[in-house]
């Protein structure tokens, strides 16, 4: 254990060194006064340095989380009265009216063009070195910036393409099928220059390696008709398969141990953000969710926020009314009309949220709220109940299941300790599963239901399919990868993005399916076209 800790605080180190330097004018020691002479010739010199360009992952829970979770049937921000009114984008963002001028597309788009932009800066800046490792630097680097680049052909679709850190001009759009064809390309040519181990392998926390590079064409090529309109399931099955049969990652025999603020060791980690509470902030998952008074629950230094929440259906979808109870016993839930519900306990639902009476840090005295909504059932008591009344304007102070897979711990501070991880070894077999299942037609195929219930079992203790349909199949996916920032993509996959749920009428038109590019981004940039419908 004392080795993983130092593991990841060298790989913090790093980071956040590099970091510090990205912030600093242009005209900064990193950048004005590297030569071939005085810098970039020893390993560590370059690994400092290409530690500047995972900085601005560390807003991957930020934006980007809340352009793939809030847009779905997974994740809400009611307006809680005064509190998450913010001008009404996150109703839009529910509502799928977003507008360009709205925060979240700026943030996704700054997001994702922070991180190329220090990429290729980074890589004009190692063109200059006569280190016989920096070839493998620069392989890093260019894999990364396809990662970067492939979560904006996801959110925005027709981007720029700047590979020139010295080219000045303004660049136009790319169309999706070209941003497509770069990422590809970028992978396929880099990734074997990349080192070839899985979990825990010290310095390469963190980093992109050749499995990060598989995974990213994984899931490129998984979503390959969306983007491009012509399907690839052979390649993506294979992309799958070279992760799993690397025999680098295994399932974690509890669930929650992938979530749980010493959750480095989880043997499903791919790739992972190592968050630090405080020398690596940016997960404010505990600040986002919890009741201001949830503070005294975990004796935090801050008050947190009392926004995000889940929906209430899938909440419900954990519960299997058709189940006999199990070992981990049963639940109560509400239908959408309010009625009790009771079904087998998925354990998945028991790490993911939390419901119920809350309590002060002695587990005993309950939490009050003085604020109360005079119309709430149940009253001052500070009670997590799936059901919200309303969208806006006055949701319920203690309505909704908070988001509780991190697991949260005494003594939090407003950034949590628990790394995320971006690629996780339980998703690839959900992959192949769905990739061979379309492929063949047959959401039933053996190696489907396998991998399927491999997962299922062990994760959610609960009963495996003997059948499946691509609706039981996407819900199944949805409860093990529940806010992982892949709902939106599932969603836009299985055709339901669009429709009517809980929170969110039907969309009258597909332009929705991609955000607007902001309109800061528009104005200053001639070269750059709107997305259509926006």
């Amino acid at each position: 254990m004392k080795h993983i800790s130092f593991t990841k605080y060298s790989i913090l180190g790093v980071l956040l060194v590099a970091a510090s330097c990205t912030k600093l004018d242009e005209k900064s020691l990193l950048y004005d006064q590297v030569t071939e002479d005085n810098f970039y010739k020893t390993d560590k010199q370059l690994a400092a340095a290409v530690g500047g360009a995972y900085s601005p992952i560390y807003g991957y829970m930020g934006s980007f989380f809340n352009l793939n979770e809030v847009t779905t049937d997974e994740v809400v921000v009611p307006t809680r009265g005064a509190d998450w009114g913010d001008g009404g984008h996150w109703v839009r963002l529910k509502t799928h009216t977003t507008v360009s001028t709205d925060a979240q597309p700026a943030g996704g788009w700054n997001f994702g063009f922070g991180g190329v932009t220090t990429c290729n800066k980074l890589l004009a800046t190692l063109a200059k070195s006569s280190s016989p490792t920096a070839a493998t630097y620069v392989s890093e680097l260019k894999c990364l910036r396809a990662v970067y680049y492939y979560w904006l052909l996801d959110l925005f679709g027709n981007v720029p393409l700047t590979t020139d850190f010295s080219d000045t001009k303004p660049p136009a759009n790319s169309t999706r099928a070209e941003v497509y064809a770069f990422i590809e390309k970028e992978l396929l040519d880099n990734k074997d220059a990349l080192p070839k181990i899985g979990t825990g392998d010290g310095p390469y926390y963190g980093r992109v390696t050749y499995y990060v590079a598989e995974a990213t064409l994984a899931k490129l090529y998984l979503n390959a008709q969306i983007y491009t309109g012509t399907p690839q399931y052979d390649k993506a099955i294979a992309a799958c398969d070279e992760i799993i049969n690397s025999g680098k990652y295994t399932l974690m025999g509890n669930y929650a141990d992938n979530f749980s603020r010493n959750n480095i060791g989880s043997t499903e980690s791919i790739w992972a953000i190592p968050f630090d509470g405080v020398k690596a902030g940016g997960f404010n998952m505990d600040m986002e969710t919890l009741h201001l008074q949830s503070q005294n629950t975990y004796q935090m230094n801050s008050q947190p926020w009392n926004g995000f929440a889940s929906v209430q259906e899938f909440y419900q979808s954990y519960i299997d009314p058709t189940q006999n109870p199990g070992p981990q016993g049963t639940v109560v839930g509400l239908d959408p009309k309010g009625t009790p519900t009771t079904g087998t306990v998925d354990k998945r639902m028991l790490n993911n949220f939390l419901v119920g009476p809350q309590y002060q840090a002695d587990g005993v005295t309950p939490l009050t709220d003085g604020g109360a909504d005079a119309t709430d059932p149940d009253g001052p008591a500070i009670t997590f109940t799936p059901y919200i009344n309303e969208l806006q304007p006055n949701a319920w102070r203690q309505s909704g299941a908070r988001i509780g897979k991190w697991g949260f711990y005494k003594g939090m501070q407003t950034s949590l300790d628990n790394d995320v991880a971006i690629y996780r070894y339980a998703d690839i077999l959900l992959m192949k599963a769905e990739l061979v299942a379309r492929k063949n037609n047959n959401w039933n195929d053996p190696v489907t239901l396998a991998l399927v219930n491999q997962v299922r079992v062990l994760h959610g203790g609960v009963d495996p399919f003997a059948t499946l349909t691509a609706a039981t199949f996407a819900a199944e996916r949805g409860r093990e990868m529940f806010a992982e920032c892949y709902k939106r993509q599932d969603m836009l996959r299985f055709g339901t993005y669009n429709n009517a749920y809980r929170f969110h009428p039907a969309d009258p038109d597909t332009h929705v399916n991609i955000f607007p590019i902001p309109e800061p981004q528009i104005n200053a940039n001639p070269n750059l076209h709107q997305n259509p419908g926006y």
